[in-house]
């Protein structure tokens, strides 16, 4: 018999990157089932989506053990589904920005970097993880828990702002964030972008930079975008970025998929196949439910 904390923990492991890409990339829809039943968490019952079974699992988890993907999942279906759409903002999930990781990232008309801080989590790499943020955002958020958001204020810089998650999913700011593009580093920000991306913008400047050898095409590009002032830069930065996921059928995949998988599915970069694999293997019907 596992624990309660056990329990929850199991069932956070549904909501992780290899678990969704493998449904995508496979359509082996019964490995959840399988997964869950090994712990003896599931019981037999009328028939429904394979998505209630995550459904479920993603409310017991919001109510009583709101590890990060829960964190990530609020901050995504409050502002990409809920403030914006995702025909319009675009949501990236664990984006590389210099030596750091962005643990929610949303590109509409500007850019802005959450870090999310549960009551699990220390504030050790804080102040390293929003310096290199803060390179690459125009605005940068840290996302705590209620009882610990205050003591966020004291610690990030001045630019910095900070968001308190409740138990309903709200976000109240507790210091809001200065939005200013001073601190952008061109050599940051190109590094966030990939080789069409770049070339793509950089092409009317220079039309010769595509027949340059592969070898010094992005030393030379990366030339051309220093010389860009930085609203230039951010500007092709953030439509790159917005294009990544507003672009043809994503937003409506997106749209299709349940609230607990909106993060998750949305956010990792599956192709238009997977993408319908992955809503297929949902809409299958099991007679289980979660004890």
């Amino acid at each position: 018999m596992l624990t309660t904390q056990e329990r929850l923990r199991v069932l956070s492991r549904l909501f992780t990157r290899p678990t969704v890409t493998a449904l995508a990339k496979t359509g082996d829809w019964k490995s959840a089932c399988r997964f869950l039943s090994q712990y003896n968490l599931l019981r037999a019952s009328k028939a429904q989506a394979l998505a209630a079974l995550f459904e479920s699992a993603w409310h017991e988890l919001r109510q009583l053990y709101r590890n990060e993907y829960i964190y990530k999942s609020e901050v995504a279906n409050r502002i990409v589904f809920g403030r914006h759409s995702p025909r319009t903002a675009a949501l990236h999930l664990e984006f590389p920005v210099g030596r750091s990781i962005v643990d929610v990232a949303i590109f509409n008309g500007t850019s802005t970097a959450y870090e999310i801080k549960t009551e699990f989590d220390s504030a050790r790499r804080l102040k390293t993880q929003t310096r290199d943020y803060t390179k690459a955002f125009e605005a940068v958020y840290v996302v705590a828990h209620p009882a610990l958001a205050n003591s966020y204020v004291t610690v990030v810089a001045p630019e910095v702002g900070v968001l308190a998650l409740d138990r309903r999913g709200s976000l109240s700011e507790i210091k809001a964030a200065r939005k200013s593009q001073s601190l952008l580093d061109h050599s940051v920000v190109f590094r966030c972008l990939r080789r069409e991306e770049y070339l793509r913008a950089l092409r009317p400047m220079s039309p010769e930079l595509t027949a340059l050898p592969n070898g010094v095409v992005g030393e030379s590009a990366l030339a051309l975008f220093r010389t860009l002032s930085k609203r230039e830069a951010h500007d092709i930065y953030v439509g790159a970025l917005r294009m990544r996921k507003t672009e043809g059928a994503t937003p409506s995949f997106a749209l299709r998929l349940p609230e607990s998988l909106r993060a998750l599915g949305y956010g990792i970069p599956l192709s238009r196949p997977q993408q319908e694999t992955l809503l297929w293997s949902l809409s299958q019907p099991i007679e289980f439910a979660i004890v």
